[in-house]
């Protein structure tokens, strides 16, 4: 039986990528005005049109119906009939909000609101004034034309056996050529169908026919439309009916079909695709499977049998192998949420009455799929307060020396086994003596209170902080900067800003890779252990008592460089052993050094992050658990925080520069 749900499901993942497509061609298209590209047009129209037929195939009539006016307007753009401007194209882009607020009311199975059939209504008409009314001649004189530049087809078609069970109704494929106007003749060829009573179950909700159609006033284009979703797996041959040549008959035939007619899947290499939630479930499993594997090496150091130890071995190197495939799966190109951000600067800088133009960098960086979901709403907070507080109006960047138009820069690349992602602009820069007054206004700092710069620009994340004069649909209302430093403390992330005053700020996010397992390097203190990221160590050595350094001074002169050490039995309150001699772990968080003292280095090892839960989440220097192979449980220290803490305390401010 044909599961229309999972049907529609892929439909709806497809249909948000469409709708992503789309909009890059409508903001592509603008960035280019008054010129034209019929590239980028060509491109926004088959996006709309897939839209539309997909939309059809699954029975979404309210989808179709709407986009069938967007798809005409494109169309009119695509044959010159109509000129693109920028009113037209923001039409255009609120238009394909509402195919996404549509698609997004299926997605969680509710009713469309009144409000959206309400804005419908106007964006109809909208286009229409666009297209103009045409008058009844002109109207048929369209449709004659229409009907001269179509042809007759002859098409035939066999499935793949297992396309029912995928959800496939081949009847979708005739319902969808017939919405186009197009009229069409069936033939069922049934001769490979089985006898009833040679049919186990498994084959009965397979497909044993084949289908030959003669599809008349029909174009190419619309037909491989038709047959887009099928063709990669599916033997389909397409031919024009040409009217001084007779019908041939239909027979069976074990011909391949022709290069030139067999319709093209657009990618050629096969995909698939999978549910995130699927994807999640199995790197959770992987990681019940690391921790099995650090259980039974560890029951094999007690044993000593060689023979075992090489086989544990050879396990804990294919789980290692799975792990890494695995987690590759969970990478994406950040730049498919960086490209959502031209909207953003678009419609941004049209509300603030400024020219700013967006710069992406590293586009191609690579970062955990469940990451990049949670620094977007952190990334739409910098990106507009960027463009609200930062970018001056034209007039004034002009006075200034400056070009009219500002340039907002994102740029993503790989850091000491982190990613980092800066938010740049060349605007005003952060007014320090103001910041420092609304500090003092708000009991945030004493007037006698010293900062350094850096530590004034921090103050911005303090919450409730703002510097806004009134409050805006975009700022104001001391709402923003200390949620972004939450939502990225939440990944085990760190934010930081740093600002010349009318050259411009950049705000710079430090994210981990992945957020499921980790490499690390396991360490005690007394009788804890402690976990440290091993793409964060650079080396370890003893902690020296000559050269000025004892148990009680906090830094040491490590080859004519001050490394200042943090030491993890005051942190967190354990006892110190007088016989034993400290060790020192050297970590690396992007320009700054610092040293870890503890008492054991027990090595390197792979760990899963587990969730400290609510009573420990707010537990500072710690950013997650894991569980040994022995049953142990073992803390990851979230270093960023321990280097910031430690940095901010008074008399050890120094970190050295790497």
């Amino acid at each position: 039986m044909v599961d229309l749900s999972e049907i529609q499901a892929v439909f709806i993942e497809e249909a948000k990528e469409l709708v992503l497509q789309f909009e890059e061609s409508l903001l592509a298209m603008e960035s280019i005005l008054p010129n034209s590209d019929d590239e980028i047009i060509n491109e926004a129209f088959r996006a709309a049109h897939t839209i539309k037929g997909s939309a059809g195939v699954v029975g979404y009539d309210h989808i179709v119906d709407f986009t069938h006016f967007v798809e005409a307007t494109m169309e009119l753009l695509r044959d010159h009939a109509l000129n693109p401007c920028e009113k037209l194209i923001s039409t255009l882009l609120e238009c394909n909000d509402h195919i996404n607020a549509l698609i997004k009311c299926l997605d969680s199975n509710e009713d469309f609101p009144q409000a959206l059939t309400d804005a419908e209504a106007g964006l109809l008409e909208s286009l229409k004034s666009y297209s103009g009314l045409q008058d009844q001649a002109s109207s048929e004189q369209t449709v004659v034309e229409n009907q001269e530049a179509t042809q007759s087809f002859r098409v035939s078609a066999q499935f793949y056996k297992a396309c029912m069970v995928d959800g496939f109704d081949p009847l979708s494929i005739i319902r969808y050529i017939e919405s186009k106007g197009s009229t069409v003749e069936v033939d069922w060829l049934i001769d490979e169908v089985p006898a009833l009573n040679a049919v186990t179950p498994d084959e009965l909700e397979l497909c044993h026919f084949r289908m030959q159609l003669e599809i008349h006033h029909s174009t190419r284009e619309d037909i491989d439309e038709a047959f887009e979703f099928i063709a990669a797996e599916s033997n389909i041959e397409i031919a024009p009916i040409e009217d001084d040549k007779p019908t041939p008959t239909l027979v069976k035939t074990d011909k391949q079909p022709t290069k030139n007619n067999k319709i093209k899947p657009k990618n050629p290499e096969r995909m698939m695709k999978i549910p995130a939630q699927k994807l999640d479930e199995l790197v959770n499993e992987l990681g019940e499977l690391v921790i099995v594997s650090a259980a039974l090496e560890d029951h094999t150091k007690t044993i000593r049998d060689s023979a075992l130890t090489e086989i544990v071995e050879h396990i804990q190197q294919l789980v290692s192998d799975v792990q890494s495939s695995t987690l590759q799966l969970r990478m994406v190109q950040i730049g498919e949420t960086f490209n959502r951000f031209s909207r953003v600067v678009r419609d941004t800088s049209k509300e603030l009455e400024k020219q700013v133009s967006l710069e992406i960098v590293g586009a191609e960086t690579e970062l955990d799929k469940s990451m990049v979901e949670k620094i977007v709403d952190p990334l739409t907070h910098l990106v507009r307060n960027a463009i609200d507080h930062g970018m001056e109006p034209p007039a004034q960047r002009a006075a200034s020396g400056k070009p009219e138009y500002g340039t907002l820069s994102l740029k993503a690349f790989h850091d000491s086994g982190s990613i980092v992602i800066e938010i740049s602009d060349d605007g005003r820069g952060l007014d320090k003596e103001k910041i420092k007054e609304k500090a003092i206004q708000r009991n945030l700092i004493s007037p006698d209170t010293e900062l350094t710069d850096k530590e004034i620009a921090n103050l911005i994340f303090e919450p409730g902080f703002s510097t806004a004069e009134k409050v805006s649909n975009i700022s104001g209302r001391g709402v923003g900067m200390d949620v972004v430093r939450k939502n990225i403390e939440a990944v085990r992330g760190t934010v930081s800003v740093e600002s010349v005053e009318h050259q411009g700020t950049c705000f710079q996010l430090r994210l981990p890779l992945t957020m499921a397992i980790i490499d690390g390097f396991m360490v005690s203190v007394a009788d804890a252990k402690f976990v440290i990221p091993l793409d964060m160590v650079t080396e370890c050595i003893e902690l020296p008592l000559g050269n000025g350094a004892t148990r009680q001074t906090d830094y040491i002169n490590l080859r004519g460089t001050v490394l200042p050490f943090i030491h993890l039995s005051r942190i967190f309150d354990l006892p110190t052993n007088p016989k034993i001699r400290p060790s020192i772990v050297v970590v690396k968080y992007g320009q700054l050094r610092a040293g870890i003292v503890v008492d054991q280095l027990l090595g390197e090892f792979q760990t899963v992050i587990k969730p400290l839960g609510a009573l420990f989440e707010k537990m500072s220097g710690i950013s997650g658990s894991s569980i040994l192979g022995s049953g142990d449980i073992a803390l990851i220290l979230d270093v960023p925080k321990l280097i910031h803490d430690f940095a901010h305390e008074p008399e050890s401010r120094k970190l050295a520069n790497s």
